[in-house]
């Protein structure tokens, strides 16, 4: 077998079906069954090799790599880069071109401060958009989803995760309204997309620039 399908790990567990996993390094994980061998596992990497292959160009040519919490990396907030920089203060703090993170807990921190702000923001959107359209939303929950931005519960309930507000604010509103079609439209039917182009007539750009870097969503 080719080096680089050979996983970086192998993680038994009592799930009943192999899985693939490419971190934001590249390295391949499988997650397989208690009594699954060898054998059954590299036929399943030969048999998704080209997912693989796939996996590792996305992250290879995105614009944005793994944040690893050292000095130099780049944090998106609402499409503006900035460097990461730590810092012995407990607070996290900004100027035009850093944000300084607690080195006791860089992680930690920037992680809650996402989901405040992502809270914040994608409640302001969602209400401006249900006044200006006529929409009506049971609740909206901020989650840690890592392959989907968001969702629309049959009951209305939203559902956006806190990875949202490293994209750009049209982007945002993309998703928001995307979501909220769905309280009147449950599918993807034609119905549903000229909803949204109605209220968003460039809404193709916006899927356009989730589709190029769609790894934003697991540098975090």
């Amino acid at each position: 077998m080719n080096e680089l399908l050979i996983p970086s790990k192998i993680i038994h567990s009592r799930r009943r079906s192999l899985a693939l996993v490419v971190d934001n390094n590249g390295d391949l994980i499988v997650r397989a069954p208690m009594r699954c061998n060898n054998e059954s596992i590299f036929s399943f990497i030969i048999k998704k090799q080209n997912w693989i292959i796939e996996k590792r160009t996305n992250i290879k040519n995105s614009a944005y790599k793994p944040i690893n919490y050292k000095d130099g990396d780049i944090v998106p907030i609402l499409g503006k880069n900035y460097i990461l920089k730590l810092g012995e203060g407990k607070q996290i703090l900004f100027d035009n071109e850093f944000i300084i993170l607690p080195v006791s807990s860089p992680e930690k921190s920037l992680k809650k401060y996402l989901i405040k702000l992502c809270s914040r923001t994608l409640t302001e959107r969602v209400n401006y958009f249900c006044s200006a359209y006529k929409f009506k939303y049971r609740q909206i929950t901020i989650t840690s989803a890592r392959t989907r931005w968001g969702s629309c519960g049959y009951n209305n309930g939203i559902n956006f995760t806190y990875k949202l507000i490293m994209c750009p604010p049209e982007v945002i509103d993309y998703i928001v309204v995307h979501e909220l079609c769905h309280t009147v439209e449950k599918n993807h039917s034609k119905k549903f997309w000229q909803k949204v182009e109605s209220i968003l007539p460039n809404y193709k750009q916006q899927e356009k620039w989730l589709k190029d870097n769609k790894c934003i969503i697991e540098i975090i």
